[in-house]
């Protein structure tokens, strides 16, 4: 059974470009955690005075117990702050990440292990990837299902729900966790939970639409229905 994993990204830009008002991020963590979201993702980059590293410790804090994955690029000043910071989780994205970041990763993945944290890859769903990935000792991966999610020819679509399966049986194999984000909403995800070996669907923006309708509650626990 997959669990649902909420990307605040989306709100996040929202409210930074003045769309959204009345709710700030805290209490959206905190009403999505009372509605049984298991856990939740943000990225951060340090180079926003709209979003300051106080106000990630205060969405962090609201989050409770449930489990929260940073996400991050390889640069020292923010593996340092996800080294301190309670996260339970924390997923590295960059372009071309181990080949522009291979001698960084080496030195944070083994120190972030050490303090007890999961580590996680943003990956492109390819089996090269996946290897390096492994060669680091990555805990889980994050599978990019744009090619799924975005693709409007049937049998686009089943090569490519092929490939993530085919991707994803190969990490279970390995030890390695798997999780799916890139335009998950709520009537492409079915499939992608039918794959047994995908822990966690990762879901954002569409959630935040539906919320608008019908309220942010209803929204995750309509999401949680279709992935249990």
């Amino acid at each position: 059974m997959a669990q649902m994993e909420l990307n605040l990204d989306a709100f996040l830009a929202t409210t930074q470009q003045g769309h959204e008002e009345g709710i700030s991020l805290p209490a959206v963590v905190t009403i999505a955690s009372l509605s049984g979201v298991d856990g939740f993702s943000l990225s951060y980059d340090g180079r926003s005075s709209a979003f300051s590293e106080k106000d990630l410790e205060l969405v962090i804090a609201s989050a409770m117990n449930t489990r929260f994955a940073l996400r991050i690029a390889p640069r020292a000043e923010l593996f340092q702050l996800a080294l301190n910071l309670p996260v339970k989780q924390v997923t590295f994205c960059a372009a071309n990440i181990f080949e522009s970041y291979g001698a960084d990763l080496e030195t944070f993945v083994p120190q972030l292990k050490d303090a007890g944290k999961l580590v996680s890859f943003q990956l492109e769903p390819e089996l090269a990837l996946l290897k390096k990935a492994y060669r680091l000792q990555s805990d889980l991966v994050e599978l990019n299902g744009k090619q799924y999610t975005q693709n409007t020819n049937p049998a686009g679509q089943v090569e490519a729900q092929e490939q993530l399966a085919l991707m994803a049986k190969t990490a279970e194999k390995n030890g390695i966790g798997v999780a799916i984000k890139g335009g998950v909403n709520y009537q492409n995800v079915l499939p992608l939970v039918n794959i047994e070996a995908v822990e966690n669907i990762v879901v954002g923006q569409a959630v935040f639409n539906r919320a608008i309708f019908v309220g942010l509650e209803t929204a995750i626990r309509d999401f949680k229905s279709q992935v249990l």
